[in-house]
């Protein structure tokens, strides 16, 4: 594995065994085996039903912590029989240290072993190549797209690691490119269009592709399991109401999709807009929940405070 940290779209990933539980409002809590863990994501086995485009919350027993490391939201991006990636797209300030205090040790522990796989996560040869491409979007898209169609596994820790280098923010005339890209193409053009969009979390000026794609595709559930996820993605949040506020501003974001003359597209805003509103209230309830608790924690820890004696 390449070593080096600094670029968190192409974070090293460690192979695991960590014991996780996964909950679902819509279906019981159930377990599983890590597999492997980035500071991105993770794959996961396990028989709970995962479905492309599906959020989850993860505990993950982590050896050695006092306390799972929690992840709030963890989005499926593929499913193979009982396995599936998933993408970390909200985890509270504190969580995401402890995340990084676990990849740290890891990546300690495999440099004084030496024997870790070795992975460069962009060729040499294309070094250099990203300062070309940053001045002609089009033609980025189009070498892109061809090692995309090469191969889908490596893409985003090689030509989609190339590209994020040469457009580190989404441009409006990069995201133009890539709506166009879909607009004339079919499902490998959608897919590659999601996968360069993971370099690109929360960012609203990958709206016009989400949208294209949107409107080209409404029934593909891992094409909208995508767009959901690049819709969703928070990244690190702080404060107890981190969370709501920043699904509050991704409501805001969408309202404009309610206005677009496509009716898939509108549709689909005002689906996932009623839906935040479901995750915005449900994370108020759970703050005041933990809030009531470390009230009662306090007051029972209070000097002279009525402690029942013990049978």
């Amino acid at each position: 594995m390449d070593m080096k940290m600094e670029d968190q779209r192409a974070t090293p990933r460690f192979r695991v065994q960590f014991r996780t539980t996964v909950s679902d409002p819509t279906q019981p809590e159930g377990t599983g085996l890590m597999l492997d863990l980035s500071r991105g994501g993770c794959r996961l086995e396990s028989p709970f039903l995962f479905l492309p485009g599906l959020s989850l919350e993860l505990r993950i027993d982590v050896p050695g912590l006092e306390w799972p490391l929690i992840i709030d939201g963890a989005d499926v991006q593929w499913v193979s029989e009982e396995t599936a990636g998933l993408a970390f797209v909200r985890i509270r300030e504190t969580e995401q240290q402890r995340l990084d205090d676990v990849l740290t040790t890891r990546l300690a522990r495999k440099s004084e072993d030496g024997d870790e796989e070795r992975f460069e996560a962009l060729p040499s040869e294309f070094h250099g190549l990203e300062q070309v491409l940053s001045k002609d979007p089009e033609l980025a898209i189009s070498k892109g797209l061809s090692w995309f169609a090469q191969d889908r596994e490596q893409f985003r820790f090689r030509g989609g690691s190339l590209l994020s280098r040469a457009f580190p923010n989404c441009t409006p005339e990069f995201a133009a490119a890539l709506a166009k890209l879909v607009e004339a193409g079919g499902d490998t053009e959608a897919d590659f269009s999601l996968a360069i969009l993971q370099n690109y979390p929360g960012e609203t000026s990958t709206f016009v592709v989400l949208k294209e794609i949107v409107s080209r595709f409404p029934n593909a559930a891992r094409k909208m399991g995508g767009v959901l996820t690049s819709i969703n993605s928070t990244g690190v949040v702080s404060g107890e109401f981190g969370l709501a506020d920043a699904w509050r501003v991704k409501k805001e974001s969408l309202r404009h999709w309610l206005t677009d003359e496509r009716q898939a597209v509108k549709a689909f805003a005002e689906k996932h807009i009623a839906e935040l509103d479901r995750m915005i209230a449900a994370e108020w309830r759970r703050v005041e929940a933990e809030r009531e608790m470390r009230n009662r924690s306090n007051d029972e820890n209070e000097p002279g405070a009525y402690r029942a004696k013990p049978f």
